[in-house]
């Protein structure tokens, strides 16, 4: 009886411990979580396309992308608006660049791309980047290497892993 015992109490033993592990692993994972958001700023003659990390863990940026029409562009907004928008319409604007390898520290707001005091330049940008005419997708790593995505303006990340 005694034996039996004992082991039903080291059964419970591990048990313990394994949840209690299982419990600090979470813990630790979401103390680290990258939470990237794209969002663009409009007023009347200012347009600004943002991406923000509203987590509290830095977002390493594994890959971007624009999904534009039926195809799907290996760049940035900024690269993006040199290639095709510039090819269709004249707009001046300001840049940042947003490239595999790049860190986003939590509460870091980056501006992509956008213009300032300038109400036609604003209009053309936002016909681009604030409506559904095309999808900015971000996809990043936590330090833990979990990878996740996010796709369009206001979308919720996904995790890929």
């Amino acid at each position: 009886m005694l034996g039996i015992t004992a082991i039903v109490v080291s059964l419970g033993t591990l048990f313990t411990i394994v949840f209690q592990t299982n419990l600090i692993r979470k813990q630790q994972y979401a103390s680290v979580l990258p939470y990237l958001e794209i969002w663009p700023r409009i007023q009347p003659t200012s347009f600004k396309l943002i991406v923000m990390n509203n987590g509290i863990g830095p977002a390493f940026i594994d890959d971007v992308k624009i999904h534009f029409q039926d195809s799907v562009y290996e760049a940035d907004p900024r690269i993006f608006t040199f290639q095709v928008i510039k090819k269709k319409e004249d707009v001046s604007f300001y840049y940042s660049t947003l490239k595999k390898g790049r860190l986003l520290p939590a509460g870091e707001v980056i501006e992509l791309i956008g213009v300032e005091e300038d109400s036609v330049n604003a209009r053309k940008l936002y016909n681009w980047f604030g409506t559904d005419t095309l999808e900015l997708e971000v996809t990043y790593k936590s330090v833990y290497d979990e990878r996740w995505s996010t796709r369009g303006i206001g979308a919720e990340p996904i995790k890929l892993n």
